[in-house]
């Protein structure tokens, strides 16, 4: 067995394991293996000559409690039927970790397709959205002032616009660029979607969506006011003739449910999204601005099993809105796994929630400067690979 990057002769064998594994169809195929996939990302396993499991590190960057850091998107985890069973996955997270570490970067990101596969790894929940499961015929009632347009690539720009005001106040978010957008018109291409722009004097929202059978797929509804929504739902309304149901996915905030006629007939549910992980700690922590003025000292114990350099005691100091970290051997006020301590990093809980479940005697004062550290925000994120 051989654990390495793959090289770029290799491409095509990446690709039958992805063909073999996921159901995505050749043109969403073509498009991510031409524009998404790099073989310095890639990951492979080999057996002899033979390539049998590979996974993919793709490149973003988040903003993370007012920073943006760098960080490495795990996808395409996947190994040949003839070789699963050999443990061929636990030695390729095993290998990407301590690559992430050694590469700098702070912290990963990872949609499951079973959150048990990846806990163990030290990958925790970290992000949620709002399913919402609507009757087309309940959309009725909408009208707006504006107009529509098919969204083009000199859009790009309003829909920048659009997408940071509409997200502005949200956590762990993507930061986009022009080509972020331009690969996004290409994979929504690739899956038969469609990008429409709202004008009223201005661009003021866009929406993507997919047409499923007799159902209207809603990646993304960003709005910079409730007329570009209220039209939005509109424009969905008029599928009403080819369309029976809306399904639309948002951030936990959005503002889609108070507007609704009659909300107890839409089914609305929570979605759990993305996990999240801390790779470095130490450098984590101390790339932290605390937004208080208070001094404290607090002293954790971390676990984690795969990246040696996170399992120590952390001696945190704040002042001057910093904090300064030392390992050592120290007593300890309280003691997480990385599992925890990455829901703190990501601000997806607070320090009574780590406590609770970690089924820990809750202790107050640690309760509190864990809070002061890790601020719970709404997090969000809506990238698929």
């Amino acid at each position: 067995m051989e654990i390495r990057f793959a090289e770029e002769c290799e491409k095509h064998n990446v690709m039958e394991i992805w063909n073999y594994c996921f159901n995505d169809g050749p043109k969403f195929t073509d498009y991510y293996f031409n524009n998404k996939y790099s073989n310095h990302n890639t990951i492979i396993v080999k057996e002899e000559a033979d390539v049998v499991s590979s996974l993919q590190l793709n490149q973003y960057k988040i903003k993370l409690n007012n920073k943006v850091y760098d960080t490495s998107y795990v996808v395409g985890v996947s190994t040949l039927p003839e070789a699963r069973g050999r443990g061929y996955m636990k030695y390729m997270m095993d290998f990407t970790l301590n690559e992430l570490y050694k590469k700098g970067q702070l912290v990963s990101i990872l949609m499951p397709i079973d959150y048990r596969l990846y806990r163990k790894y030290g990958y925790e929940h970290c992000y949620d959205q709002i399913e919402y499961e609507i009757n087309i015929e309940d959309l009725r009632g909408f009208k707006s002032v504006g107009n529509f347009k098919k969204a083009k690539l000199d859009c790009i720009k309003d829909m920048m616009e659009i997408e940071n005001s509409y997200l502005k106040n949200l956590n762990g978010r993507v930061v986009r660029d022009e080509k972020y957008y331009e690969d996004l018109f290409k994979e929504v291409e690739s899956e038969d979607g469609h990008i429409y722009i709202h004008e009223n004097e201005k661009s003021d929202g866009y929406i993507i969506y997919f047409i499923n059978g007799d159902t209207i797929s809603v990646r993304e509804l960003y709005y910079e006011n409730l007329n570009a929504l209220k039209g939005m739902l509109r424009l969905l309304y008029n599928h009403n003739t080819q369309c029976k149901k809306v399904n639309i996915m948002a951030p936990i905030d959005d503002k889609i449910r108070f507007i609704l006629s009659n909300p107890r007939n839409v089914d609305m549910k929570l979605k759990p999204f993305m996990m999240g992980r801390v790779i470095n700690l130490k450098k984590y922590l101390e790339s932290l601005h605390i937004e208080s003025n208070k001094k404290l000292s607090l002293t954790i114990s971390v676990k984690d099993d795969y990246i040696r350099e996170n399992n120590k005691v952390f001696k945190l100091n704040l002042e001057d809105n910093k904090l300064s970290v030392d390992t050592g051997e120290y007593d300890y006020d309280v003691e997480f796994n990385i599992n925890t301590i990455s829901q703190l990093c990501f601000s997806y809980i607070d320090g009574k929630e780590a406590y609770l479940l970690n089924e820990i005697e809750e202790n107050q004062k640690v309760i509190e400067n864990l809070d002061l550290i890790f601020t719970k925000k709404e997090n969000y994120i809506d990238e698929y690979v």
